[in-house]
């Protein structure tokens, strides 16, 4: 089935042509895969339509875990010897600990409460078992803050902190959990193309307004705002910059 909220039927609706928005989330897993230690029984979280983790020897079943039936059904196609799970990262259903490892690719900044998604995660993996997540925070998309854009918040690296300290049980800790930021910038040939592409990561963004209704840009507005973005254009197009925390977590 599919969840019956609002990102997972967006989701099924996109899984056909995810692949063609999705550059944003190919550079982060290409980061995210080379630092990440994957063994035994590997849960996948906000799956999507599938990574290959065929270059990780030690990895011997893939759970592949996602809010939307439609990316599942993509999965299957593409991986049919991975377990495809339709559950939420913050009630996996699950049994505690049956995880090796846990990998997840700019997918939990859809969570509502981290603290309940961080708190799965603990309860399912096996002692000694890892995480190896990357997720958007603050200080992501700049560029349409400078373009008059309001752009929804993203968690800060301390509030990411926090959830960790706060999904731990009275005797049972995370031995370790390591963070750091890198910043990605993606280039588009309009700012149209630009806008389009933040859908797919949890961000959304409305026109500026001090009055209580945010109305559609005028034709002419939008003529503005596109001038304004060619003054950001390099080289390589309009850049969009994204902050993405790299996160390894370690079970006690």
């Amino acid at each position: 089935m599919t969840l019956d909220n609002p990102v997972a039927k967006k989701f099924s609706i996109a899984a056909s042509h995810y692949k063609q928005h999705d550059v944003l989330q190919r550079m982060s897993a290409q980061q995210l895969l080379q630092q990440a230690h994957l063994f035994g029984t590997l849960l996948d979280v906000g799956a999507g339509p599938g990574t290959c983790f065929k270059a990780f020897n030690e990895v011997k079943q893939v759970v592949a875990v996602d809010i939307a039936h439609g990316m599942l059904a993509q999965l299957v196609q593409q991986h049919p010897d991975y377990l495809p799970l339709c559950s939420d990262a913050q009630a996996l259903g699950l049994q505690s600990g049956s995880i090796d490892s846990i990998y997840s690719n700019l997918a939990l900044q859809w969570c509502q409460t981290l603290p309940n998604a961080f708190s799965e995660f603990h309860r399912v993996l096996r002692p000694g078992g890892e995480c190896h997540l990357s997720v958007v925070v603050d200080g992501s998309l700049a560029e349409l803050k400078h373009l008059g854009f309001r752009v929804n918040q993203f968690d800060s690296i301390s509030a990411l902190k926090a959830a960790f300290i706060s999904s731990q049980t009275t005797t049972d800790d995370w031995y370790s959990v390591n963070i750091h930021v890198n910043s990605i910038s993606i280039y588009f040939d309009d700012l149209r193309s630009l806008l389009y592409s933040i859908k797919g990561v949890g961000a959304s963004f409305d026109q500026q307004s001090t009055g209580k209704e945010r109305l559609a840009l005028t034709k002419q507005q939008w003529q503005q705002r596109v001038a304004l973005a060619e003054t950001l254009r390099t080289n390589k197009g309009l850049p969009l910059t994204y902050q993405i925390a790299y996160i390894h977590a370690k079970r006690g």
